[in-house]
């Protein structure tokens, strides 16, 4: 018995040893396997690098000591571009592009950060086997977040942010119901929700923080564009450099203040008007258009009549690139679409529409127009009325025509010829006839007939311009 007890007691201590190796071999063959990497789609490995780049740069420029300027209307646009490219784009793939492009380099640093981390969040959720429909399932979730908590979250001035971190769970949890159909999708986005949480609250808070910001610019801005819709040059004056104090770098309230001092015309205002032109010169790389054509004018206030010609030619030039921005689909005149429920609000936005499409005063032609009268070259002068014109044709913005006309009749004495309109419903349908009648005694040649129409439900002054039929190349006497 002794011997038995003694032979187990071997064959134990034998045992246990050797399964401790046998342990010890399946925990280093576990520790040691080679791991497969998560291969991710194609489009986000193109960008990865991309992406990188960008915020290298953006990493280069927190070093420099100017880095902490910024313009409070591009900040506002990148935030409202963020905003825009969620709500428009239909994937992750078509959103991808969006964060690859450039922006400009007056955005803050902390906006403009914003775009690389919403990449690095979004290409840990995507795999190269995910199927479409999950890729698809993925993206309707985040991109449903973004929007819920976007438009749960805003300034106020006396509770602050408008919804907590708990209630942002509750609604990333409630997306999170739409990926439910894919478990793997769904435990990869919950894996995933304090990092998209955070990145959620701090758009929330840059969007609060700087919409303040813009929001007391646009203040001091809309006063200045109504103090001039009354020509009250004082008025203008004060509340463009009010905005312009609380935002050097932007360009609307500085050519309205340059405007109001070349108006104004006091003994120092011209070479003020220029100190402020030159800065926005500066600042928009030397082709701001409304900058240089108000350039013409105060050259041409002061008999310099040669200089003056080349500014209004070269803001000639640049007024297509200004028209580019105002047609944008991120002017952020579009984010403020509530001025169009009030007349004063249609003010502001038919005035900063003239001063960006080169209308009335704003026309390279027309101040052209000017010179010419003043040296008494009537017929040149109104072969500049006629360019003008033909601009306006050739873009196809007809939509400040009535200003046209005005500042012609105004400024440059001129006047419309002696012409019958007449307009009467078709038969049956849903068009009108328009017949003009030349009851001058010349004839008139290259005619385009406008209708300038204010419906019903538009507010006095208010009115849209549109073609009638083609051109006419003579309209006899």
């Amino acid at each position: 018995m002794a011997s038995y007890d003694k032979s187990r007691l071997i064959l134990l201590g034998c045992v246990i040893p050797l399964g401790l190796v046998f342990i010890l071999c399946i925990v280093l063959a576990i520790y040691l396997r080679p791991v497969k990497k998560v291969e991710r789609p194609e489009f986000i490995r193109e960008a990865e690098p991309k992406v990188e780049e960008l915020r290298k740069n953006l990493d280069r420029k927190l070093i420099d000591e100017k880095s902490s300027e910024y313009d409070i209307d591009q900040t506002v646009m990148a935030l409202y571009s963020v905003e825009k490219a969620f709500s428009e784009a239909k994937n992750f793939q078509s959103l991808t592009p969006f964060i690859l492009q450039k922006e400009s380099g007056m955005v803050a640093l902390d906006v403009a950060n914003l775009k690389c981390r919403f990449f690095n969040v979004y290409k840990k959720m995507l795999e190269s086997k995910d199927k479409v429909e999950e890729m698809d399932s993925i993206y309707k979730v985040t991109s449903g977040a973004i929007t819920d908590i976007a438009g749960m979250t805003g300034y106020d001035i006396v509770t602050g942010m408008g919804v907590d971190r708990e209630q942002a769970k509750r609604v990333w949890q409630k997306r999170l119901e739409d990926a439910a159909k894919y478990d793997r999708i769904r435990t990869r986005l919950e894996s995933e929700q304090d990092e998209m949480i955070d990145l959620l609250f701090e758009y929330a808070g840059l969007n609060a923080k700087y919409m303040k910001e813009w929001n007391q610019l646009c203040s001091a801005r809309d006063r200045a564009y109504l103090a001039f819709y009354e020509r009250n040059w004082g008025e203008v004056i004060n509340c463009s450099q009010a905005a312009a104090k609380i935002s050097p770098h932007e360009k609307e309230a500085h050519t309205l203040l340059a405007l109001a001092l070349i108006e104004r015309g006091g003994e120092t205002d011209m070479n003020s008007a220029k100190a402020v032109l030159d800065g926005i010169m500066k600042e928009q790389d030397g082709q701001h258009a409304p900058a240089l054509l108000l350039h013409g004018v105060v050259e041409m206030k002061s008999g310099n009549y040669d200089k003056a010609m080349i500014d209004f030619d070269q803001s000639a030039a640049y007024y297509p690139k200004q028209i580019e921005e105002v047609t944008d689909t991120l002017n952020l005149y579009r984010k403020r679409n509530y001025l169009n429920n009030s007349k004063e609000g249609r003010v502001i936005i038919n005035t900063y529409r003239s001063i960006t499409t080169g209308a009335g005063y704003f026309s390279p032609d027309f101040q052209k127009a000017k010179i010419f009268i003043d040296k008494g070259q009537k017929d040149v002068a109104k072969q500049k009325i006629f360019d003008h014109f033909f601009r306006r044709r050739l873009q196809g913005q007809w939509d400040k025509v009535l200003s046209d006309f005005q500042f012609c009749r105004n400024y440059l004495d001129t006047d419309l010829p002696g012409l019958d309109l007449s307009i009467e419903p078709a038969w049956l349908t849903n068009s009108v006839i328009v017949t003009v009648n030349n009851k001058s005694k010349s004839d008139i040649h290259n005619v385009t007939l406008l209708l300038c129409v204010r419906f019903t439900d538009m507010f006095k002054g208010d009115y849209m311009s549109f073609p009638v039929g083609d051109s006419v190349a003579l309209l006899s006497a």
